[in-house]
């Protein structure tokens, strides 16, 4: 049998790749709108205001800050665009021949599959978030107005803060998790139907079945969302927890007996 460890480090360098790919193409593009915002600005010299202070800074210094600010806008495109990028692999990689054969169990080879989509997804936001820095850092050294204005900021956090801060990192895990397992759920339930249905049927008749079965998972999530925040009064990470491993639970299912692998 294959390790958990193992598989999980397969998958995860294989959906790297799409990361690096989105990453690269985000830098190119950040990389040519600062040059035409630099050539647009007309080679004045800038200033940067902190207050009411104002501070000229180096051409250069300002064309990485520019850059930083413009990685940080195209970030969002460049997330939402791996988000649909690593829902669609997750479902290839679900029904791949090649990787259902590997000698797994169905609940460690789900796992494996939504946990390395969500840490690359993680992995992509750290690459962005480490240019983003690094690209500043020459403006926050070298801008004596800027390092005042930290030294008077208080980033004092209490207990109860950081309490809240793991809170919300743990739902946002949670939250991760739940798409790509949601998403997991209407592709095999819909796949799972369509398989019972006569070869050659139209596309139309699959476009048909699988918007009902959208739909219809969409409501039972509705209610089931509805009902649970009446008992206990509020969302809580528990209340998501429970819910993953349900949906996780109805993956494994449908993956182990209702869904053929097929060949690449």
């Amino acid at each position: 049998m294959t390790s958990f460890n193992t598989l999980f480090n397969r998958m995860f360098q294989e959906k790297s790749k799409s990361v690096y790919l989105i990453y690269l193409i985000q830098a190119f593009a950040t990389l040519f709108f600062t040059i035409m915002m630099t050539v647009s600005a007309g080679g004045h010299s800038q200033e940067v205001v902190v207050g009411n202070a104002r501070e000229s800074i180096n051409p250069i210094v300002e064309f990485l800050f520019m850059f930083a600010v413009m990685m940080f806008m195209t970030s969002f495109i460049a997330v939402f665009v791996y988000w649909i990028v690593s829902s669609v692999k997750n479902e290839r990689i679900n029904r791949s021949q090649t990787w259902r054969l590997i000698p797994i169990s169905d609940t460690k080879f789900l796992l494996s599959n939504f946990g390395t989509a969500f840490f690359t997804y993680i992995w992509l936001g750290i690459l962005e978030i480490a240019t983003v820095i690094v690209a500043s850092l020459p403006l926050l050294l070298s801008s004596k107005e800027i390092k005042i204005a930290l030294q008077r900021s208080n980033f004092d956090f209490s207990a109860q803060d950081w309490g809240q801060l793991l809170g919300g990192l743990f739902l946002m895990i949670l939250l991760g998790y739940a798409w790509y397992a949601v998403v997991s759920l209407i592709n095999l339930s819909s796949r799972s139907i369509m398989d019972f249905l006569p070869s050659g049927s139209s596309k139309v008749l699959v476009f048909f079945v699988r918007l009902v079965t959208v739909i219809v998972i969409i409501w039972l999530f509705a209610y089931a969302g509805t009902t649970l925040f009446s008992v206990i009064g509020r969302f809580t990470p528990f209340a998501f927890l429970a819910f993953d491993v349900i949906v996780t639970l109805i993956d494994i299912l449908l993956l182990n007996k209702f869904v053929e692998a097929k060949q690449n």
